[in-house]
């Protein structure tokens, strides 16, 4: 989807005039662009830290060169290019249509008939990216493009230019783990049959609807199974799984070469690979959207004037008697004018029938990341048909005013917000929190704090992380009581040293007070989950080790839960899991109270368990049960829902937990007091700040909706429902601050009134990175912080600029 420019952002790029954005990540920022000749691209203007280095320059000319002559007829083809401009910048062809990705998450697996013509037009453009002596090195699912007249492989080029660069320092991978060959995996020499065995593992994406064939565990963990682990190839049809399970080999010379994949493919004629339509009707209509773009800007057409009434008779005529109803004015004569539009995006919820009751299979999406993490879409499925109905309205609704549960009711505005400052970033931001009128950025290798003014108040504290566990949405970052409280490791580039310290630094001078290292070998990850009481709880995995002598020592992997005591400057409580296989885990802390709510969910989404510890009895398991919604009503669950910690997780002293609806759960027994109606599946939900009202947002992905509804937090009632008029498959996050409910998604953030759900204003942060699942937004003091590619931005609570 195309968005309006950022007021900072240059009319124009070369010869080109720039339309809208078409996206922001960790290498630049793409806009859709137009020549004065009609002609319209996509150009990619790289960022400010990359066009700084000329070992990128000189690799980014080459790659430009060689990627000219990559041209099939499946290939987005560069047409102009400059990179010796202030800013280099590549444009290639626009090709309108839906990422691979996305087309799965809407339609579910692919039938083999489209499979067959998705492996042609990749290996056709493969073989002539090889042909350039290019290697793409990043192919996945959101690297290719479903467009009418096939499909595309899109964004090489600029990959292996920036190898060497600030992105991609301290040893990180440029990549996405579930798709890397094993050569990737293991840092060797990488060629063309590196993209071959990416071809295979997106093939596998498609067919099973959403699951790659390495799914399962940490980054690394996955990694391990690129390498040594056989693919899981279940969901393939049998037609296609011996060419698959080839394209998959661990050795590079096993692989088929892409001429080969097309010639297998071929083998019963070309009618067995384009017999009949390939492409679903959904993904026509997303199609024609995104080709909507192409058409040339024209004026709307001028409103019709006003037909004048009639002139009066000469002789008024006779009076109607007291009783008789008025007299109506004669009829206007039908005028052809356009019906007036609505207000909200073309297709939006006013002008479509009602939410479809199939079942949207929406799966574990393997996201873009720079160095080895994957940036989680967490996966959601809308449960199938309930007694209830889906979104029905009360009878008892008010005349004239939209029922609460009216889920189509539109919310949006064209109030935009006027940022009040902004301030320059030297890397991008990957979590924001703060207290009072301090905020505190972290990034990759550093912490920064401003105050409300934007001035710089310290920073950048060292705070080396590790890309696989942001991407996994480890929090690096809290703040309570006057403090920040930071995780990271001392060094990531010296081997003698893995060690990982949290530490207490004052909010106000950027001092560390104190320091409580632990020894990074065999941790998987660790996440700062929040405080409760003054106490900083902290949740994490890694790898426990049995000695029983005279038997070897025996590991184990193991989630664990740890409570750090601010006032002793200590660990208070440490309690550990041994598990058998990989979990996924996620630490809730409330608001108030003595329990915290831990969830663990396995890897192959077949078992999520709640378990309540007792705060004030060192961390003793109250009681522990199956995660309520979970397990075999939710196919294509994730392992773990987009729930937030801290003070999101709680309401008016109860849990609030995410699987197939919103459950308020009683924290004493785990009973579930109770659970959200209808058919919204909800990403995020928030609590106001006196815990009486719970505000929860979901995608509602095929009616290219993000739907919210407020309930009381007592009873579960529905208090008021809407819609904003964007789909998204991004993580969607919730806040509530300062009178306003914010609600995030794709970077877009809009501030609703907490009665009536009304949008007061928006606002387009287009972030930075996307390397992460992280939400990097906080809101407090008044004001309203995100990260955009021009650095940290500060708005007023009501959105307006500042008054003189």
């Amino acid at each position: 989807m195309m968005r309006q420019l950022d007021p900072a952002d240059p009319p124009r790029i070369g010869p080109y005039a720039l339309l809208g954005r078409l996206g922001a990540g960790g290498m630049g920022v793409v806009y859709l662009g137009r020549s004065a000749g009609g002609r319209t691209v996509a150009v990619k203007v790289v960022r400010p830290e990359l066009a700084g280095d000329q070992g990128f320059r000189a690799r980014f000319r080459r790659e430009v060169a060689a990627a000219r002559a990559a041209s099939s007829a499946f290939t987005a083809p560069v047409v102009d290019a400059d990179p010796d401009g202030p800013l280099p910048w590549l444009a290639t062809a626009f090709v309108p249509g839906i990422g691979l990705d996305e087309a799965v998450m809407l339609v579910g697996p692919f039938p083999e008939h489209v499979l067959r013509i998705v492996a042609a037009g990749i290996a056709e453009e493969l073989r002539a990216i090889h042909a350039a002596r290019l290697t793409h090195r990043d192919l996945k699912p959101s690297n290719v493009l479903l467009a009418l007249d096939g499909p595309h492989v899109i964004d090489f080029g600029i990959a292996r230019a920036a190898d060497g660069t600030v992105l991609t320092a301290e040893g990180a991978i440029f990549g996405t783990p579930a798709y890397m060959s094993p050569e990737q995996a293991l840092g060797r020499t990488v060629g063309p049959a590196s993209d071959v065995f990416s071809l295979g593992a997106t093939l596998v994406y498609a067919a099973s609807g959403g699951r790659g064939p390495f799914d399962g565990g940490h980054p690394l963990a996955v990694l391990q199974k690129v390498a040594g682990e056989e693919p899981d190839l279940s969901a393939v049809p049998g037609g296609l799984r011996l060419l698959i399970a080839a394209c998959l080999a661990k050795e590079p010379a096993d692989r088929p070469t892409p001429q080969e994949v097309v010639a297998a493919l071929a083998q019963g004629g070309a009618g067995a690979v384009v017999r009949g339509p390939w492409l679903h009707p959904s993904l026509v209509t997303q199609i024609e959207r995104a080709a909507a773009v192409l058409a040339p800007s024209v004026p709307p057409p001028p409103a019709a004037p006003p037909v004048p009434p009639p002139a009066a008779p000469p002789t008024a005529p006779p009076a109607a008697p007291p009783t008789a109803p008025p007299v109506p004015p004669p009829a206007a004569p039908p005028v052809a004018t356009p019906q007036p539009q609505p207000a909200h995006e073309p297709g939006g919820p006013t002008d479509r029938p009602g939410p479809s009751r199939r079942k949207l299979l929406l799966g574990l999406a393997g996201g873009a990341v720079a160095g080895g993490g994957a940036a989680l879409y967490y996966a959601l499925a809308s449960s199938s048909d309930r007694a209830s109905g889906d979104g029905a309205k009360p009878s008892n609704a008010a005349p004239g005013r939209p029922a609460p549960t009216d889920l189509t009711r539109p919310i949006d505005t064209k109030t935009a917000a006027t940022p009040l400052w902004t301030a320059q970033l030297d890397e991008p931001a990957i979590q924001l929190d703060g207290e009072g009128s301090t905020v505190l950025v972290a990034g990759m290798t550093g912490v920064r704090a401003f105050d409300q003014s934007g001035r710089p108040l310290w920073g950048p504290l060292p705070n080396q992380l590790a890309r696989s566990w942001t991407g996994l949405g480890s929090g690096a970052l809290a703040v309570g009581g006057g403090k920040a409280y930071v995780g990271g490791f001392v060094s990531l580039t010296d081997p003698t040293n893995l060690t990982y310290a949290i530490k207490a630094v004052d909010l106000a001078t950027g001092t560390v007070a104190w320091s409580i290292p632990r020894k990074a070998v065999g941790l998987m990850n660790v996440s700062l989950a929040g405080l409760l009481d003054g106490v900083l709880y902290v949740h994490g995995d890694g790898t426990v080790t049995h000695v029983a002598p005279p038997a070897p020592p025996q590991y184990q992997q193991a989630s664990f839960v740890q409570a750090i005591d601010p006032a002793t400057q200590a660990v208070r409580w440490e309690t550990t899991y041994p598990h058998t296989q990989a979990v996924y885990g996620r630490l809730l802390v409330p608001s108030s109270g003595t329990r915290v709510l831990y969830n663990t969910a396995s890897v192959d989404r077949t078992i999520s368990k709640l378990t309540a510890l007792d705060t004030a009895a060192a961390g003793k398991t109250v009681w522990e049960q199956p995660a309520p919604g979970a397990g075999a009503t939710l196919t294509s669950l994730s392992t773990l829902p987009a729930f937030s910690e801290g003070p999101h997780a709680s309401a008016g002293g109860r849990f609030l937990f995410l699987t197939d609806h919103l459950y308020a759960l009683d924290p004493e027994g785990g009973a579930v007091a109770w659970q959200s109606p209808g058919r919204p599946v909800f990403q995020a939900a928030a609590a106001n700040p006196d815990g009486t009202v719970v505000y929860a947002a979901a995608s509602q992905f095929e009616e290219q909706t993000v739907v919210v509804q407020a309930f009381d937090a007592k009873s579960g009632a529905v208090r008021w429902s809407g819609a904003l008029p964007i789909g998204s498959i991004n993580r969607i996050e919730v806040f509530c601050a300062d009178g306003n409910v914010y609600v995030w998604t794709r970077g877009q953030v809009w501030a609703l009134d907490p009665d009536t759900g009304d949008a007061r204003w928006r606002f387009d942060f287009t972030p930075s990175t996307e390397s992460t699942a992280l939400v990097p937004f906080w809101a407090g003091g008044g004001r309203v912080y995100g990260p955009t590619d021009k650095g940290l931005v500060a708005l007023a609570a009501d959105g307006k600029a500042a008054r003189s």
